[in-house]
């Protein structure tokens, strides 16, 4: 099983935490008939949605929860159906039944265009982190992928410019361009494109990709970027989500925008934490540590029940301190440390990258020591410019010139 070492007993108590409580909401066994799954949505409705299952699968890997993991994306890929205009359905109740609260008939159900794509990035994803041909080769998870970026774009793409519209109206049930339901006037949002960019690029699909962040260049006002799009054209007001997950799935990091998304997300934050638990991932991906630990304490300090919270917490304090890019099905693992200097030594052990069984320790931003415990043969490791080809049971110390 994960488990977390650090010179700050800060560190062990969080990860012991939120270890626990994450794997307290797995309901496989809980009921006669439920699918492997775990609770994913508020703690007062037993079900799984969408967003949540996406942000939560990086946390529910390192737990070892795969079975959960794709049993509830390919049941998303299996709801993404010609009649409803193949958007997936928005939450699940753990035995696989469609989750009336959220769901009235085939064209009146919760649906946010960001969903579409967030789950085929974040399956392709755990591709990456498991090395389960499943994640390529199933065709219902093949079919949801290959609709999303075809036929569900198509189905929404009133001006033929290769973007999905919402309605713009407020009314979640009619579908919105944002995950930010505050936003719902919006007809095309920035995290609606930066989704969709994210899964054109894991794709393949380059050029449709560099359409998309051509047309969001556009949104530049010298400052940040706009949210997104009215029937009054571009707007650019603080947008949450419509702002931070733009560089969070790589459409663009402009420092300039960094900077201004810091300064907002200090002065307006959101008033859902679920918002907030993307902002460590955000900040470790462009080497913002020391804020990125601050929203990680944040967090931590919370204890929030909100199932979220205790998935990203495990995420945050491996894959993100850690700096981990797994790539498992080339047998390759990048390491790159994000340590604040809070934090001296951490070490996470039987870290699982595809089959191999990986113990990573970590002093500072210098020395960086890998383990390969067990797996299928070689693991390439990566640290800054060095390269190591690992057996199972071999390890190789990284220490980087301070200059």
């Amino acid at each position: 099983m994960l488990a977390v070492s650090s010179d700050l007993g800060y560190v062990e108590d969080a990860f012991g935490w939120a270890r626990k409580r994450a794997l307290d909401w797995v309901q496989t066994e809980a009921e006669p008939g439920n699918l492997p799954s775990y609770w994913a949505g508020y703690p007062s409705r037993p079900m799984f949605y969408s967003r949540d299952v996406c942000h939560q699968a990086a946390g529910a890997h390192l737990l070892g929860l795969d079975a959960e993991n794709f049993a509830m994306f390919r049941h998303f890929a299996r709801s993404a159906t010609p009649a409803r205009k193949w958007f997936p359905i928005w939450a699940f109740h753990f035995d696989g039944r469609i989750a009336a609260l959220d769901y009235h008939n085939d064209e009146h159900f919760v649906r946010e265009i960001p969903a579409v794509f967030d789950l085929c990035y974040r399956a392709l994803e755990q591709y990456d982190w498991t090395g389960d041909r499943r994640w390529i080769d199933d065709p219902d998870l093949a079919a949801y992928y290959r609709h999303s970026v075809g036929e569900f774009v198509e189905a929404h793409d009133a001006d033929g410019d290769g973007i999905p519209e919402a309605g713009g109206t407020a009314d979640i049930f009619l579908g919105t361009a944002t995950y930010n339901e505050r936003e719902a006037p919006l007809f095309i949002a920035g995290d609606g494109l930066a989704t969709q960019y994210a899964v054109l690029r894991k794709l393949g699909l380059d050029a449709e990709a560099d359409r998309i962040r051509a047309t969001y260049d556009e949104w530049w006002n010298g400052d940040h970027f706009a949210r997104g799009v009215t029937k009054d054209g571009l707007d650019f007001d603080w947008g949450l989500e419509s702002h931070t997950l733009v560089p969070l799935f790589g459409l663009n990091g402009d420092e300039r925008f960094l900077d201004y998304l810091e300064t907002q997300m200090e002065s307006h934050p959101p008033l859902n934490i679920e918002s907030l638990s993307y902002y460590p991932e955000l900040l470790f991906k462009y080497g913002r540590d020391e804020s990125a630990w601050r929203w990680t304490k944040h967090l931590i300090d919370s204890r929030d029940d909100y199932p979220e919270i205790s998935f990203t917490v495990v995420e945050h304090l491996v894959a993100g301190l850690l700096g981990l890019r797994p790539d498992a099905p080339n047998a390759v693992l990048t390491v790159e440390s994000h340590l604040p200097a809070e934090i001296g030594v951490l070490t996470a052990d039987h870290v699982p990258v595809g089959d191999w069984d990986v113990s990573i320790h970590q002093e500072g931003r210098r020395t960086t020591e890998v383990t390969v415990h067990s797996g299928p043969g070689p693991l390439t490791v990566t640290v800054g410019t060095e390269s190591h080809s690992l057996e199972p049971g071999q390890s190789a110390r990284v220490t980087k010139d301070p200059s």
